[in-house]
């Protein structure tokens, strides 16, 4: 029984919200139109870890089972009863980012447990219903229709019980999206997800407009101290058809495009952080022209300045999902400061 259940497991796959390519205007136009469409509704966006539960067992998105390690949640869902029910959400602390949250979802049960003692314990976000109580599946229910019976399970089962205060809906808006989503980056916040109002739980997938994340963005001047390696082997789809192959360590091998022109793998860039030379982090998306340009000269841009944008900052300090811009001209690396916070 135990196989079965994890060979079940391992068959949900999440659904995950689409993004556009911020170099595409008219793609990044499109997704702020969305927060006025009445064909989308604004989720706020947890900084968490995506999490499922499956009657009273959690497992993230890689189908990895942490259950012990949130006691608390599991008690609960074992109270209720529930083998078939589904649901879809994150594993946050409020106020806290991601990289908070793996001190607990990264840790054994023990850890896990000793850390919420001093620091409190997890909260379970929920957005999405796959299955109910009674073993319907919803997955090809229109997104709405799904909400509407989410809303319905948790204020029968959850609201007004102790847990209540550990187990919460997403917030949602169906109209004044666009202030809902100035409200929430304006307090810090992660941003939205804008989920179509008649889309189906795709399992898996990340349906390009169904789901589409509208993160808040920041930027920051680093300077170059470095170069990263390319990844060598190629592991991606039609290897048969892939063509670039190189003989690596004695064996004929498909490589990385990157791999075999001789260009870099990414940037490594760097600041000041209290007088001394500090790495911040590293950036892999620029052009092919840039690359090729740089894998050519790699000292010509040594201490050149560039803008990075990034999804705001981690517990401590890095920027998070850090994306090169362009380079200044006009500005030293001596200028470019920045903090880190020991954690």
């Amino acid at each position: 029984m135990q196989n079965e259940f994890l060979d079940f497991v391992s068959k949900i796959g999440a659904m995950k919200p689409a993004t556009v390519d911020d170099s595409k205007e008219q793609q990044v136009e499109k997704l702020h139109n969305l927060l006025l469409s009445p064909d989308y509704d604004a989720e706020e966006k947890i900084d968490g870890c995506h999490y499922m539960a499956f009657g009273c067992r959690l497992f993230s998105t890689e189908g990895c089972e942490k259950t012990d390690n949130y006691p608390h949640i599991r008690d609960f869902l074992v109270h209720l009863g529930m083998p078939n029910l589904i649901l879809d959400g994150e594993i946050n602390f409020p106020g806290k980012t991601s990289q908070f949250v793996t001190r607990v979802t990264g840790a054994s049960s023990a850890q896990a447990c000793d850390f919420q003692e001093d620091y409190g314990y997890v909260h379970y976000t929920m957005w999405d219903i796959l299955r109910t109580p009674k073993g319907t599946w919803l997955i090809n229910q229109p997104y709405r229709q799904r909400r509407e019976i989410l809303e319905q399970f948790y204020d029968r089962f959850i609201k007004g019980t102790s847990m209540e205060q550990y187990i919460h809906l997403t917030e949602r808006r169906t109209m004044n999206k666009k202030q809902f989503f100035e409200e929430i980056i304006a307090s810090g916040r992660e941003g939205v997800v804008l989920k179509k109002v008649d889309s189906l739980y795709i399992m898996g997938k990340k349906p390009m407009w169904q789901w589409m994340k509208l993160k808040q963005k920041d930027e920051a001047d680093f300077f170059v101290t470095g170069y990263e390696d390319p990844k060598v082997e190629y592991t991606g789809k039609n290897i048969t058809d892939w063509n670039y192959w190189k003989e690596v360590n004695g064996v004929l091998m498909p490589v990385t495009k990157y791999y075999y022109m001789g260009w870099i793998g990414a940037i490594e860039f760097s600041a000041y952080v209290n007088g001394e030379v500090t790495k911040v982090c590293t950036c892999s998306g620029i052009s092919e022209e840039l690359r090729a340009e740089i894998s050519a000269n790699p000292n010509k841009y040594i201490n050149r300045v560039a803008k990075v944008t990034f999804m705001e900052k981690t517990e401590a300090g890095y920027p998070r999902h850090p994306r090169f811009e362009q380079f200044h001209e006009s500005k030293t690396a001596r200028e470019c400061t920045w903090e880190l916070v020991e954690v």
